[in-house]
């Protein structure tokens, strides 16, 4: 695969990450976190190089659930 397959196989990863969790109602419901940094956390999971939709999903999904619990602990 060559260098320009593999940066377009990360764009429609995230794509569809992004997608999927802006449409679930978690990330509906919830307003302690942006959609700009559920972004850039899938960013920086594919920058260490995470290509797996369901990992990246499940990663962003825990990243909402992680504010959510961080919040209510203050």
């Amino acid at each position: 695969m060559d260098a320009s397959q593999q940066y377009d196989s990360v764009i429609v990863s995230l794509k569809r990450a992004l997608d999927d969790v802006f449409a679930d109602p978690r990330f509906l419901n919830r307003r302690s976190t942006s959609a700009l940094e559920i972004a850039e956390h899938l960013l920086a999971q594919a920058a260490m190089g995470e290509r797996d939709l369901d990992r990246l999903k499940a990663s962003a999904f825990k990243k909402l659930t992680n504010q959510a619990g961080a919040r209510f602990q203050n």
